[in-house]
């Protein structure tokens, strides 16, 4: 940006289309180049990106009602919409291993005598159309019914694949009853 006299229209044909003309907070003229635009032939891992991105905007209609709810009470008191998290987790997870993390559809606890489980429903969808999407269910153990007194409440959880990544579903305040 620089500081020029008031344009003359021989300068807005000379440089019509390379520089911009305008007046800063209304009472200097400026002048600036035009931005560049990414041209539209993207590189093949900005397409597979975006294909990506789309992916994860298209599974979010396939997630029930039940976990929906947990994803939106789980957001309360964030910067972070819990679309963006929902999309953000599906992203690392390419950055890191090139294919679309497992998302939660739905899950269900089931208690037993000595143990809380928990049961997910995950879908497993692929880029491209060669592999078909898959649904499996997993199972989990929770937490043993004698630690639940001596754990800090209030008892949130989640899935994650290893101790470090994190599968797509949302953090879930686990109520007792």
């Amino acid at each position: 940006m620089a500081i020029v006299e008031k344009p003359t229209d021989d300068m807005r044909v000379k440089l019509h289309r390379k520089v911009d003309y305008y007046k800063l907070r209304g009472l200097i003229w400026v002048m600036r180049k035009y931005p560049k635009k990414i041209k539209p032939p993207y590189t093949a891992l900005q397409a597979e990106a975006q294909a990506v991105f789309t992916i994860a905007s298209k599974c979010l209609r396939r997630i029930s009602e039940h976990i929906l709810e947990d994803w939106r009470v789980g957001s309360v008191g964030k910067t972070a919409s819990w679309t963006d998290t929902f999309r953000g987790i599906i992203m690392k997870y390419w950055k890191l291993y090139r294919v679309i993390a497992p998302i939660a559809i739905d899950y269900k606890i089931i208690e037993t005598d000595t143990q809380f489980k928990v049961e997910w429903d995950i879908l497993q969808v692929y880029i491209g159309n060669e592999l078909p999407e898959e649904f499996y269910k997993k199972e989990i153990i929770l937490i043993d019914k004698k630690e639940i007194l001596k754990m800090h409440k209030p008892i949130y959880f989640t899935l994650y694949l290893n101790s470090i990544l994190r599968i797509v579903a949302p953090d879930i305040l686990f109520g007792i009853t």
